[in-house]
């Protein structure tokens, strides 16, 4: 829902991996939104053949089994993303509910900027139950530090397994304690890893990962391609019920992280055909547990300037 040049990535990722049957990508620019599915139909004989369809008219998405929303104004560089919260919100209250008018059953999937707070935004907007709305969160910047990690030591990033938590945001919390290569947690070589105190520096990298989106915006406007790749990979765990387990924007009552408070963060869930359904409960150190509170914190202050919009 919603045209931006991610959302266009997030399509040929779906549909390179046979995960729809039918595409329906719906704009308040019609004739983009038709260009674009005529575009990609051109590909079909190597897409499975699905039905694409380009239009305005929210029916079209009639019995949609997974709703992707990425309808917003993109942050620039230099903003933060909450500061496209307030117009951001504005859309979502046109979007969601004609999106649940005619996809009553269907799973939302939240890739708009802030993504925490305009998941809780849809699941208040909807009424769907909590498994059935999910965020981004922090999966990219779990792949981000996967990947920066596996860089200073050498391996490929699929060998190593790795986790941030928490905002998607400045806030985020690297689950250093999980950081592990083949079963080996590094923490039991470095006993300070992540800390202030370690000599290898380790702790550089999460910062990497908190800039790299402002780097990549200042450097060519936008991101896209990991986006899109992990949107996709969601989709493949909901349509294929793999019960793989992700780092995704999920809501978590009375945060049960230190604060009492209602949010969505992101979490390792296991995400299947109902969505969210489980997260895994982690035996985080002292510092990860006050680092985690502090983003919680965080995620509700900034949302508490729209309770009063959602009821």
């Amino acid at each position: 829902m919603g045209l931006k040049i991610l959302m266009f990535y997030q399509r040929i990722y779906v549909m390179d991996k046979r995960l729809a049957s039918e595409l329906i990508i719906i704009d308040s620019n019609e004739e983009l939104a038709k260009a674009e599915a005529e575009d990609l139909s051109h590909a079909a004989a190597f897409l499975g053949n699905p039905k694409i369809v380009g239009t305005k008219d929210y029916s079209s998405a009639r019995d949609a089994a997974v709703c992707i929303i990425t309808a917003g104004i993109r942050q620039e560089k230099g903003q933060s993303s909450t500061s496209v919260l307030e117009p951001n919100l504005d859309i979502f209250k046109v979007v969601v509910p004609n999106v649940c008018k005619f996809a009553p059953n269907s799973i939302l999937l939240v890739l708009t900027n802030p993504v925490d707070i305009l998941s809780y935004a849809a699941m208040k907007l909807s009424g769907f139950p909590p498994n059935r709305v999910i965020g981004l969160g922090t999966f990219l910047d779990s792949c981000r530090f996967q990947y920066f990690i596996a860089q200073k030591l050498g391996l490929s990033a699929n060998s190593v397994q790795a986790l941030i938590i928490g905002e998607n945001g400045p806030t985020s919390v690297p689950v250093w304690s999980a950081v592990a290569v083949m079963g080996m947690k590094l923490k039991d070589i470095n006993k300070e890893i992540g800390m202030r105190s370690d000599p290898e520096a380790w702790g550089e990298i999460h910062n990497k990962v908190v800039e790299c989106n402002d780097d990549l915006i200042s450097r060519k406007g936008y991101c896209n391609w990991g986006v899109g790749i992990c949107a996709s990979e969601i989709v493949d765990a909901i349509v294929r019920n793999t019960c793989v387990c992700i780092t995704v924007s999920t809501f978590v009552k009375g945060c049960r992280h230190g604060l009492e408070k209602d949010v969505f963060m992101s979490l390792p869930c296991v995400v299947g055909r109902n969505g969210v359904q489980s997260y895994i409960r982690h035996l985080y150190t002292e510092e990860e547990q006050e680092s985690t509170t502090k983003s919680c914190r965080s995620i509700y202050e900034a949302q508490k300037p729209i309770l009063d919009k959602l009821e």
